[in-house]
């Protein structure tokens, strides 16, 4: 059986590697004005369901349906506590934190004063594709969208500044927190929502700033802009203008170039703005309010764009200057954000690839709710789409039958993908690469591990207790042991027989002097270790 199922996976695989052959010889130049979407390939979705643990049990509905390709698994990872999960990211420890946006349950904006977001840590201690608790990370936030790691610190894009938080124990809460940016230009509607992503090979962050209109000319500078800020908060500046909505940042793995999706107008045709994936280039002019995808002029009779014209000679130069989008997708799909896949566990082919959430589509040619796949070279050539994950929608136009609207995706150290949920289910869901096609068990292939492994204690350091998880792929004979930093055995946690799985303890180091531990992870065939540091 397992020989069937690594053919059928390696058939698939030349199978998606053909597609982009093919499609490469078909994608050539186009002139500026006209619009070429980029081509779109198969996955081969598969029809399966949500797997929902039996933690959120009546939390969830039973039986949801999603579309995967082969060998891929979609479970729920977190609901407690979710109101408007937005953009998502892994701390240094390996946990996930999320923008919890609509914290107070209002789907409204709250006024100046008020808070309404906050940002939530899930942690996973055992590892076993549940966060096993919900922890209010910061609060005190307008409307937080999307958030950042850099240098420990956490960086929370809210919707009129960016506040740096530090958490100074490791208990996932942070107590500390200072206006990193402000007087980020906002209003009560429209694109209130701001964008971070750390530039860590530069030392600055990104910011992106939506229009105030859909179509108009701008008063404020920064507006429709992606901004730049120096990591020691200076050097303030517009990198890029003429970008309308860019919801989703993320920085490409290989070239560390910027990429973002965008919005485009909705005062049009259903068929009309092609939505865009590009690389932001400094000083780069991205077409609002005049122009879309390749230098393709807007159609200023159409209701409110009236306000644009007349279009000056300055205005045309700056067109001239578009260049193509890496991606044009399909009209009103609202892509949310892009996440570039690392070399995790997924296919070969999706590595480096990059996966798009789309929270809408009622208007447009394509039903949208869904994520899909970039496949694109490192530089933006030879761009292709696919389907990966669909089935929030699965009778459109019956708009009752919509049970998600994906926004925030990330992937963590293992590989595994994350996708949020901001409306109908708040939920984080958890997508798997199993290689196996034709398991059903999607419990199983979620939580049973293939090899010994000992991961980091958490929280590290810490103060006076932590927690060691592990896994075994079979049962054997266990010892865990910590040692001092001389190697002198100061306690034995585990001794005896345990069963195949995932296991995590706690650490109490109550009595004990700060400084550096070792803890081992010994069984009949391996033995690990690793350090951890108590601080008093």
């Amino acid at each position: 059986m397992k020989r069937i199922i690594r053919f059928s996976l390696v058939v698939l695989a030349l199978s998606l590697t053909q597609q982009i052959t093919q499609l490469r010889a078909q994608v050539g130049d186009y002139p500026p004005g006209t619009i070429q979407m980029t081509p779109k390939i198969s996955l081969d979705l598969k029809p399966s369901s949500l797997y929902v643990p039996e933690k959120f049990k009546g939390k969830v509905p039973e039986n949801l349906p999603v579309n995967l390709p082969d060998g891929f698994r979609a479970s729920v990872f977190a609901v407690e506590g979710l109101r408007g999960p937005r953009m998502m990211a892994f701390d240094d420890q390996g946990v996930l934190h999320v923008a919890n946006m609509k914290a107070n349950g209002s789907d409204e904006y709250q006024p100046r004063g008020n808070s309404s977001s906050e940002i939530l840590a899930l942690p996973d201690y055992n590892g076993d594709g549940v966060a096993d608790t919900v922890i209010v990370a910061a609060k005190g936030l307008r409307w937080a969208n999307s958030l950042s790691f850099y240098k420990g610190a956490m960086y929370v894009a809210d919707t009129h500044q960016i506040v740096k938080f530090t958490d100074n124990d490791g208990d996932l809460a942070y107590e500390s927190s200072e206006v990193f940016a402000d007087s980020i230009p906002t209003a009560s509607s429209p694109h209130i929502t701001r964008t971070i992503a750390a530039d860590t090979l530069n030392d600055r962050f990104f910011l992106s700033v939506g229009s105030s209109c859909d179509v108009c000319r701008e008063s404020d500078p920064e507006r429709a802009t992606i901004l730049s800020i120096d990591a020691d908060g200076t050097n303030r500046k517009v990198f890029a203008t003429g970008v309308r909505n860019a919801i989703g940042l993320d920085i490409q793995p290989i070239t560390g170039a910027l990429w973002a999706t965008n919005n485009g107008h909705t005062e049009t045709d259903n068929n009309l703005p092609p939505e865009w994936v590009d690389i932001i280039r400094e000083d780069g002019f991205y077409g609002f309010p005049l122009a879309f995808g390749y230098q393709s002029y807007i159609d200023f009779g159409i209701r409110g764009h009236w306000r644009v014209p007349p279009i000056t000679a300055e205005d045309s130069a700056r067109v001239q200057q578009m260049k193509r989008p890496v991606a044009q997708l399909d009209a009103h799909s609202a892509p949310m954000d892009i996440h570039f896949y690392p070399n995790g566990n997924f296919p070969e082919d999706y590595h480096n690839a990059a996966f798009i959430a789309y929270r809408s589509g009622f208007r447009g040619p394509d039903p949208g709710h869904k994520v899909t796949t970039l496949f694109v070279n490192s530089d933006g050539g030879e761009a292709k789409v696919a389907d990966f994950m669909t089935g929030f929608w699965p009778n459109p136009p019956n708009q009752a039958n919509i049970w998600a609207k994906p926004v925030g995706l990330v992937s963590d150290h293992t590989g595994a993908l994350y996708l949020s949920s901001d409306w109908i289910n708040h939920m984080v869901i958890k997508i798997s690469y199993t290689g196996d096609a034709t398991s059903t068990d999607q419990e199983s292939a979620t939580l049973q591990p293939t090899e010994i492994s000992l991961e980091q204690n958490y929280p590290n350091p810490f103060n006076p207790t932590t927690q060691i998880s592990y896994a075994l792929p079979e049962a054997t004979q266990v010892n865990l042991s910590v040692f001092n930093s001389a190697g002198q055995k100061i306690l034995e946690l585990v001794n005896g027989q345990q069963a195949a799985g995932q296991h995590t303890l706690n650490f109490d180091a109550t009595g004990l002097s700060s400084g550096v531990y070792i803890y081992t992870l010994t069984t009949s065939k391996q033995s690990l270790t690793k350090k951890m540091t108590l601080i008093k």
